[in-house]
């Protein structure tokens, strides 16, 4: 959990908030992160470990010393990167006053405070306002959801009221420091309180928690694949407005606007099933605990369809954030179809959505182009099977562009992941998934050929990912090998 709210806070950090560097070199940071260069980070965060007065020191050593330890012990999968961002740490007991202690924390927090690059800037009374009145809305509310018309109505009671543009604006502006969700596109559904709204994907998302009721027998099958295979099924999601102990009780009238919300956040994604069951049921890409069962090839049995594989294109990330991977997934699954794999059971299929993997349909009615997908420590890789054609040069140009302008506008626009940067490599496609390095940098280069370390042996390239006038990788001929 500590390794988690450290990286969350790293990657979500803007780099123009930084006080260390003037604002026209903002792009200095990002070198002195690639280059190790020392670099305190904000917003800082200071480590503050009570129950100081149950430690028990080694024969010899103080208290403060095991204190460190079990910081260290916290600290030690937490990235370099978002250590930047620690400050001091302080040590206090559960048992024993000590004024000096706290009045040392306070005072560290208020210079640091001063130093923030926000500290005393202007801001404009119209919104403190507003602000002010939508707190005391918000404690009136059962649910703290309004209307943009309703905002309307709330503003013009202010002692400076208004205009539609400056409301926008100040709804973005709140939405961005994630004071408050609104979407343009769902005016009827602003949410005033975001921790309400993480409790209300909470009770959905966790929905095997809040079934203490015999329903949980006749849907123990369904509840068995939200927790495994991230599949949310329509019946458990009636069933969750209908239970009295979550905070959707009886709130009906916002499931589809909530629904929208979470596929926002891509939370989850309508299932792409055909007909009657194209939106009974929704994936979870965050609770897919399931990896594949076997190697994927064989799941799809490529060397008895005599399937081809590109290079592997991957994006190396420095720091790569662990929900990432779901946003891609996601943004994927609304341009192609997840594909569906045989499982052991007769007749039945399933869709290969597996635990920071994913493959696609290029190719809907003819099935014939894939898309793998998957994540490894510090790197995302992507790979097409080609069945019953050549491959051919700048022949994925396409789906490479896609996905590079996907996660760009993942970490730049739609979730401001500032610090999250990525380089562009290659590698052979024969090599096995989980000894893929992306070693191979992209060159102008027009070489045909190339030494691959992989199968130990010179390769042509085929130039699948590049357009045909610009820049070459050098990539493998495919080849088919026994996996």
């Amino acid at each position: 959990m500590f390794q988690l709210w450290m990286n969350s806070i790293h990657c979500y950090c803007r780099l123009e908030d930084q006080k260390n560097i003037a604002d026209s070199n903002i792009e200095k940071l990002d070198v002195c992160i690639k280059t190790d260069e020392t670099h305190s980070l904000d917003p800082p965060v200071i480590l503050v470990g009570s129950h100081k007065d149950k430690i028990k020191p080694s024969k010899g050593k103080k208290i403060e010393v095991e204190c460190k330890k079990r910081i260290k012990s916290y600290v030690k999968d937490v990235s370099d990167d978002a250590c930047g961002h620690i400050r001091s740490e302080y040590f206090i007991s559960n048992t024993k006053d000590d004024d000096s202690v706290f009045q040392k924390i306070k005072q560290d927090i208020l210079t640091l405070a001063r130093e923030m690059r926000t500290w005393n800037k202007d801001y404009p009374l119209k919104f403190i306002q507003l602000e002010k009145c939508l707190q005391e809305k918000k404690i009136e509310l059962s649910i703290p959801i309004i209307t943009f018309q309703e905002l309307q109505k709330i503003s013009m009671e202010t002692p400076m009221p208004m205009n539609t543009e400056e409301l926008m604006l100040f709804l973005k502006f709140h939405h961005e420091i994630r004071a408050l969700v609104y979407f343009e596109d769902l005016p009827d559904f602003i949410i005033l309180d975001t921790q309400w709204l993480s409790d209300a994907f909470k009770c959905i998302v966790t929905a095997e928690k809040f079934q203490s009721d015999v329903s949980r027998h006749r849907m123990k099958d369904k509840l068995q694949d939200l927790k495994v295979r991230g599949i949310l099924h329509s019946e458990v999601l009636e069933n969750i407005f209908q239970d009295e102990k979550n905070i959707l009780y009886k709130h009906d009238q916002h499931k589809d606007d909530i629904l929208n919300v979470m596929e926002k956040f891509d939370i989850i994604i309508p299932a792409t099933g055909d007909g009657s069951d194209k939106k009974t049921r929704f994936y979870v890409p965050c609770l897919v605990k399931s990896n594949p069962k076997y190697d994927i090839y064989k799941m799809f049995n490529m060397i008895k369809h005599n399937w081809t594989k590109s290079t592997w294109l991957c994006f190396k990330f420095r720091f790569l954030s662990p929900h990432l991977i779901n946003h891609l997934i996601a943004s994927l699954s609304r341009k192609y179809t997840i594909a569906e794999v045989n499982t052991s059971k007769r007749d039945k299929r399933q869709v290969a959505l597996f635990r920071g993997t994913a493959v696609f349909e290029l190719q809907k009615t003819s099935k014939l182009r894939k898309l793998l997908v998957m994540k490894y420590p510090g790197v995302i890789q992507i790979q097409v099977w080609q069945f019953g054609t050549q491959i051919e040069r700048g022949m994925y140009k396409y789906i490479g562009d896609f996905v590079t302008e996907d996660i760009n506008k993942i970490i730049s626009t739609r979730f401001k992941m500032s610090n999250v940067k990525f380089d562009k490599k290659w590698e052979c496609g024969l090599t096995k998934p989980e000894s893929v390095t992306g070693s191979n940098d992209f060159s102008d280069e027009q070489n045909t050929k190339y030494y691959c370390v992989t199968c130990t042996t010179i390769h042509d390239f085929t130039d699948e990912w590049s357009d045909l006038q610009n820049r070459t990788p050098l990539v493998s001929k495919i080849c088919t090998y026994d996996i």
